[in-house]
């Protein structure tokens, strides 16, 4: 505030000089027209103003005089055979000419003083005259506007610095040295989360990549092992990115399937077993990538719509898994089936592995028929042998 209230106070000072600048220029053009008003201009001008006025004067009553002539002319007329008469008469053609000639040479020397005064500017002189005096006239009226406004400026720079002085002010400067260093401070902060995002963001982008090529890896192995068909040779999870920006980023997982070198999507194009096994297989992977020790793995009915081969690779696969958790204390796989062939090969499949005990019994659920005539689901357990 105080930073803004000095630009504005430097503002208004940079306008009052100009304004005295202007009050110089105007007191020189003042100072000049006094000059012009105390030379001898003005006076030569009115006496010659003067002489034309006595001129115009003397021409009236010489014209005046020759009126009052007229009379007397004519009865020197009438008094034309008296030799007295003619000599008057002569004598007044006479005063005629040389009132005539008066009149003619005052003529002249008023059209000289005529001509002297335009050759000395008096017609310029009073047109400078007049624009000096409405500039004059201007410049004053500018000056009285500027003073006012400068009054006012005045008055706001005595409340601005008033202001300044009140509390919600006091330590402005400091104040405002604290913020600014925690602005500072925080965009710092932001520039360095931006390089810790943009670092992390890779780092999932690369820990993605790992994770999807390792449960492509384990998918490959276990769609080898279980799958016993031959139009394909392998199974991938792959994943297109949207785009977007770093908060909305996405990923569209889709299951491909491909035979030598040519891949196309599993939707819509492969039959319900497949469907299953591709199913049982993912989740197996899934577990094995990012399940660590993981205590239960659970399977419902996962020979359903799987031919006789698929359902024996799938056992060949269930028992490789088991053999190799079994030194996993909490490990425990439940399946859930209704397939007595699919048991038959799991205990094929793990008599057949080494370095693990076999499971003593396997639990049968079944419905039977109480006392008081409902059904009930009723669990035995019962011995692998006895299967």
């Amino acid at each position: 505030m105080r930073r803004s209230n000095e630009i504005e106070e430097s503002r208004l000072g940079d306008e009052l000089r100009s304004f005295e600048k202007d009050a110089l220029r105007l007191q020189e053009i003042v100072d000049k027209i006094d000059d012009y008003i105390r030379s001898n201009k003005e006076r030569e001008m009115e006496q010659i103003e003067s002489r034309l006025i006595s001129n115009a004067g003397m021409i009236k009553e010489d014209e005046a005089k020759i009126e009052r002539l007229k009379p007397e002319i004519d009865l020197l007329k009438k008094q034309v055979d008296d030799s007295e008469r003619q000599k008057t008469k002569i004598q007044n053609n006479l005063d005629l000419i040389k009132l005539e000639r008066r009149v003619n040479e005052l003529t002249d020397e008023v059209a000289k003083m005529v001509d002297k005064r335009g050759l000395m500017g008096a017609e310029e002189a009073e047109m400078r005259c007049s624009k000096a005096k409405a500039k004059y006239n201007e410049y004053k009226e500018n000056k009285t506007r500027t003073e006012g406004r400068k009054q006012g400026l005045d008055e706001q720079k005595r409340m601005l610095r008033r202001k300044l002085k009140e509390p919600e002010y006091h330590d402005v400067e400091e104040r405002h040295r604290v913020k600014m260093i925690e602005h500072e401070t925080t965009q710092i902060v932001v520039h360095d989360l931006d390089k810790y995002y943009d670092a992390l963001d890779k780092a999932l982008l690369r820990y993605h990549g790992m994770k999807i090529n390792d449960i492509n890896k384990i998918i490959r192995e276990l769609w080898t092992l279980t799958y016993k068909g031959e139009d394909i040779t392998n199974i991938q999870i792959t994943s297109d990115q949207d785009s977007g920006g770093r908060a909305t980023r996405s990923y569209n997982y889709r299951i491909v399937m491909s035979k030598g070198n040519t891949q196309m999507d599993m939707r819509g194009r492969c039959s319900a077993g497949q469907r299953v096994l591709a199913s049982i297989v993912i989740r197996l992977a899934l577990a094995e990538t990012f399940c660590l020790n993981c205590g239960v793995m659970a399977l419902d009915e996962p020979t359903t719509n799987l031919d006789y081969e698929n359902k024996r690779g799938l056992a060949i696969a269930l028992a490789q898994i088991i053999a190799s958790r079994a030194a996993q204390s909490n490990f425990q796989l439940v399946v859930i089936t209704h397939d007595e062939d699919f048991v038959s090969m799991m205990k094929q499949e793990l008599s057949s592995q080494t370095g693990f005990n076999m499971p003593e019994r396997y639990y049968q659920v079944s419905r039977e028929q109480g006392h008081d005539g409902r059904f009930y689901s009723k669990i035995h357990a019962i011995d692998w042998d006895e299967l």
